[in-house]
């Protein structure tokens, strides 16, 4: 069914291009050589596409009628059980390529209607969006640690931040009553977007990966600004970072300086139940600063891992580094632990492009404005603690 719908669509698309051929037409002159040749073409793919229509009913028919046989297994599955994305459709992946190498055409604007932003540009293909994603994580730290959920709504989400409460009942006795909260526990649909510029040889050259150099910029630039968002950022028109929400655990004796003793409050300054997989998060010099620390006894702190690719360990607890978080310095949270699984991040709506074709023109470049919708705000303040240096 949905294959029936999707050539529905791309007929109704190409009905309305038509339509708007004529409007377009001088009423006078009539249509010049161009139109009247589009209009042909646009017409050849109009019948082909009746026919494939008509076909597709017929065989949908043939199948209804099938319900009646005894033993319907043998027969394949309607395609309406199993409902496939559009953007990873074959045909919206190959007309997304050819409109960011060479730009827009008929054929190519109806087979993207599908993927069309309402700001303008067009969604990305699902294994685009998976290869800019993936890149995106391989630059964004706080990415891996919290709770990443995604969707393609671009409302508000109101999410709970106290479940209320349970309690014994006496025989014959009242039930508390005990509702969520959600209070200010929002997600929000905050708006990152860049623009970068191609050289036309460069989207002319075939040879050109283009998912993967476009990932590259993406997973680069646009983690760099999660990063910042996720870790510090105040809310405005920006994520709410987890060192705002955080709690301070530890306040250091010192500016400058991090000691053991610090670490070990800090450590035990968040409840036990939010001490399970937690870890801490630091700057990558401060994280130097602690390689030196010892116990009392004498035994270094730091466990190095035994396998590329996986966190150290500190304190029995992974380290991961982010240049997001603040150096040590007066007053400044340099050291994080926790949960950082109560972090929620909410993708939304999906990642659009758009190809600005006379924006550059002059260098011999095309433009492409990127943009996607995400928040991040931290559910559970008392999960994350922080170490605040002193004044």
């Amino acid at each position: 069914m949905s294959k029936l719908i999707d050539l529905q669509q791309k007929r109704g698309n190409l009905a309305a291009q038509m339509r708007n051929l004529v409007d377009n037409t001088d009423e006078k002159k009539g249509m010049t050589s161009d139109q009247e040749a589009q209009w042909k073409e646009m017409d050849k793919d109009l019948n082909a596409l009746d026919k494939q229509i008509a076909n597709l009913k017929r065989v949908e028919e043939l199948e209804a009628s099938l319900a009646e046989v005894d033993n319907p297994a043998r027969r394949p599955e309607p395609e309406s059980r199993n409902p496939s994305n559009p953007l990873a459709a074959s045909e919206y992946v190959a007309s997304y390529e050819d409109y960011v190498r060479a730009g827009l055409n008929m054929d190519v604007k109806a087979a993207l209607t599908v993927g069309t932003d309402a700001d303008g540009g067009f969604l990305v293909p699902e294994s685009w969006a998976s290869t800019l994603i993936a890149s995106l994580g391989d630059n964004v730290v706080m990415r891996s640690l919290a709770t990443v959920t995604s969707t393609m709504s671009t409302e508000n989400l109101p999410l709970v931040s106290d479940n209320g409460a349970a309690g014994w009942v006496a025989e014959g006795g009242s039930y508390p009553e005990s509702d969520a909260q959600f209070g200010n526990a929002v997600l929000a649909a905050h708006k990152l977007g860049r623009i970068i510029r191609i050289s036309e040889e460069l989207l002319q050259d075939s040879s050109v990966n283009l998912e993967a150099e476009i990932a590259r910029i993406f997973g680069i630039t646009f983690g760099t600004a999660e990063e910042a968002a996720f870790v510090n950022g105040d809310g405005t028109n920006k994520p709410t970072g987890v060192l705002v929400t955080a709690q301070v655990g530890k306040t250091a004796a010192s500016n400058s300086a991090i000691t053991y003793d610090e670490v070990i409050d800090l450590v035990h300054s968040v409840r036990a139940v939010y001490r399970r997989g937690a870890s801490f998060l630091a700057k990558d010099a401060t994280v130097g600063m602690l390689r030196k620390l010892k116990s009392t006894d004498g035994v270094p702190l730091w466990q190095p891992s035994l396998q590329a690719g996986t966190p150290d360990m500190f304190l029995g607890y992974r380290m991961e580094t982010s240049e997001a978080m603040p150096a040590v310095g007066t007053t400044a949270k340099s050291l994080a632990f926790g949960d950082f699984s109560q972090y929620r991040i909410a993708d939304r709506g999906g990642i659009v492009m758009q190809r600005l074709n006379e924006k550059y023109a002059d260098t011999g470049h095309i433009g492409f404005r990127m943009r996607k919708r995400t928040d991040g705000k931290l559910l559970v303040a008392e999960a994350v603690k922080t170490l605040q240096q002193a004044v």
